[in-house]
């Protein structure tokens, strides 16, 4: 072994700042922002400039936009309602008074919006970050 010449080593490649994919679409990073802004300030504007702005996005596909717009969203609500359920059964959380749902509703629709927006936004940085299909 000692007679033989060595061979080379590939050389590594330098690491990246960023994955491969990175943070490619700055429309969708506007979009996460602006949901998130939404939620952080309960203001309807920015969260439905972001929604839109996914929606709208061409980044996304046709079904990627929908589930990002209507199925998250959806998703949340259902957990919304599921919880109101839960409150009216007695199973957890405080029971709603007999008559007061209206109440219940009220305090509880921020929170599904908010979580809604929150949960869209980091689909939206998620699907930024994956490489173009």
């Amino acid at each position: 072994a000692a007679g033989k010449p060595r061979k080379a080593r590939p050389a590594r490649a330098p690491r990246r700042l960023w994955p491969e994919g990175g943070w490619n679409n700055p429309l969708l990073l506007l979009a996460a922002a602006l949901l998130i802004a939404g939620a952080v300030l309960g203001s309807l504007v920015p969260l439905g400039l972001g929604w839109l702005i996914a929606y709208l996005s061409r980044r996304l596909t046709p079904a990627q936009a929908k589930w990002a717009v209507l199925g998250l969203p959806g998703t949340v609500l259902a957990a919304g309602v599921v919880w109101l359920w839960g409150r009216t059964e007695g199973r957890w959380g405080d029971p709603v008074a007999e008559g007061h749902m209206n109440d219940a509703v009220a305090e509880t629709w921020p929170w599904v919006l908010r979580s809604a927006a929150v949960a869209t936004a980091l689909y939206l940085l998620w699907r930024s970050r994956r490489p173009r299909p």
